[in-house]
């Protein structure tokens, strides 16, 4: 707390905030490697001149986010850190304003046009047969009306093909929102969907599966937007 200027201050970072960040700035400016060793607690304790126990936590908090870790007769290494692993355990729709969620869902919504190219440079014939047995298990329910899992098994399958290992994690947490938002809101969605048949419009699993069976990139992009059309619709109402 620094009153100097006459109105009260409150640090908003902590000794071990502190700690951690010096620590991360010595592994970044040092141009430390995956494989690399970092001085041990007491020698950092000992450079930076605070207690072991602040750099015990701060070294604690470090393993959490996955960037170091303990190896016998190796000490502490630095290691590849996990994309998205600390945002997908905290990731919980009922944290989160209406206004994340449709934000998050606007994000899905850019990023599956996004990856047309990236699908249809890959996609094999083993894709298609996967992805025609789950449009079968489907075919039993009406209109875009899917149990969430098999949805998410369908679009899943579609990131897999696409080949990168980031847009497959991150959707993991994107589908958290999507299966919020299918819940909670089905009785938006569904007078959507009836309007979309009725016109005409209704872009169904299975009419994306088949764009990409015929390998159209033009129409899967059509389809795919046309797909999505009733989560744009929802986040207009929610405006």
């Amino acid at each position: 707390m620094n009153s100097g200027n006459g109105k009260i201050q409150f640090a908003t970072k902590t000794l071990v905030d502190q700690v951690e960040e010096r620590i991360i700035n010595y592994i970044r400016d040092s141009k430390l490697k995956p494989g690399d060793t970092l001085p041990n607690e007491t020698q950092l304790s000992q450079d930076m001149g605070i207690s072991r126990n602040v750099t015990r936590e701060a070294m604690s908090r470090l393993r959490m986010l996955g960037l170091i870790q303990s190896r016998t007769k190796r000490g502490i290494t630095i290691v590849e850190p996990p994309l998205f692993v600390g945002l997908e355990k905290v990731t919980n729709p009922y944290l989160f304003s209406e206004e994340t969620i449709m934000s998050i869902i606007e994000m899905r919504i850019a990023l599956e046009v996004g990856i047309t190219d990236f699908i249809f440079d890959k996609i094999t014939d083993q894709d298609i047969n996967e992805l025609d047995k789950i449009v079968n298990q489907g075919s039993i329910y009406d209109d875009n009306n899917w149990p969430v899992d098999l949805e998410k098994a369908f679009h899943m399958r579609i990131y897999q093909i696409a080949g990168n290992p980031f847009i497959s994690q991150f959707q993991k947490i994107v589908h958290i929102i999507f299966e919020y938002a299918k819940n909670n809101y089905d009785s938006h969605i569904k007078p959507i969907n009836k309007k979309l048949k009725a016109e005409g419009k209704l872009i169904t699993h299975l009419d994306l599966f088949n764009t990409l069976k015929e390998k159209d990139r033009k129409k899967y992009v059509a389809a795919i937007k046309g797909h999505l059309y009733l989560y744009r619709d929802l986040n207009k109402k929610s405006k």
